[in-house]
């Protein structure tokens, strides 16, 4: 899957269509779109709408966390890899596309691969083993389908490395990436999860456990009074995830 590929910028055309429908989205999500070159070979490129004031600075941090993210893992075999950013002073990434389909789609059609989920369970192991906790593995559109039935992850945004943590905090991690994957294996191919493994996922997973997505939902719900502002509701985001992020830089 990490095969090398010349995905120079040089002589590519960017396509129109982005994978995310732009029209809707809301103002400080990034934009992922496609590019091809003269080979073929297509890449992902996402892009934050701002790169100057507070909140280009924001976004510059935010592109620039991925990235490291994404360098620290590209060489496994389930990543994105000839990871790169054009410059430090745009919030942009881009990265090798992976020809693939998220999970959910696959297990709503013919079902997911045999031995899709213990490779990926496998596969999570090693991510730890290499320092990197994923934190947001619970979420479908995260784990693709390649196009040879191998499992692969995207989406770093919410990584964290593992040294950044105290040794306690370090297994809550790793723990929450496990019970991610174990979510997913239980809903979509639960026939071929071990029975340890169910015994462990009901054991330990609970629906309301803490989540960066749901504190960020509670905390919009507070500020807003329950009110669907999408302007006050995306600053409450990115002021939420900004300390968020403080509190973890705290123990580098």
């Amino acid at each position: 899957m990490n095969g090398q590929t010349n995905c120079s910028s040089m002589g590519s055309s960017w396509k129109p269509a982005a994978i995310t429908d732009t029209a809707d989205q809301k103002w400080y999500k990034p934009i992922i779109s496609l590019n091809a070159d003269q080979s073929g070979n297509r890449d992902v490129y996402k892009a934050f709408r701002f790169s100057r004031g507070l909140l280009g600075a924001y976004f510059r941090f935010l592109a620039s966390h991925e990235y490291r993210m994404l360098r620290k893992v590209e060489h496994l075999d389930f990543t994105p890899d000839q990871v790169r950013r054009p410059s430090d002073a745009a919030p942009t990434i881009h990265y090798r596309l992976i020809e693939g389909r998220p999970v959910k789609e696959i297990a709503a059609g013919k079902g997911v691969p045999d031995n899709f989920f213990s490779q990926l369970f496998t596969d999570v192991k090693t991510l730890h083993q290499h320092g990197v906790a994923h934190m947001d593995l619970g979420n479908s559109g995260n784990i693709l389908v390649s196009g040879r039935g191998d499992p692969a992850i995207i989406d770093f945004g919410s990584a964290i490395p593992l040294s950044w943590l105290p040794t306690p905090l370090q297994g809550w991690a790793c723990r929450k990436d496990i019970l991610g994957v174990l979510k997913l294996w239980h809903r979509f191919d639960s026939e071929s999860m071990p029975l340890f493994l169910v015994h462990y996922y009901q054991s330990n997973y609970r629906k309301n456990i803490y989540t960066p997505r749901r504190f960020l939902k509670a905390l919009r719900r507070w500020v807003t009074g329950g009110a669907d502002k999408e302007g006050l509701s995306g600053l409450t985001t990115v002021i939420s995830v900004f300390f968020g992020l403080l509190v973890l830089v705290s123990f580098t």
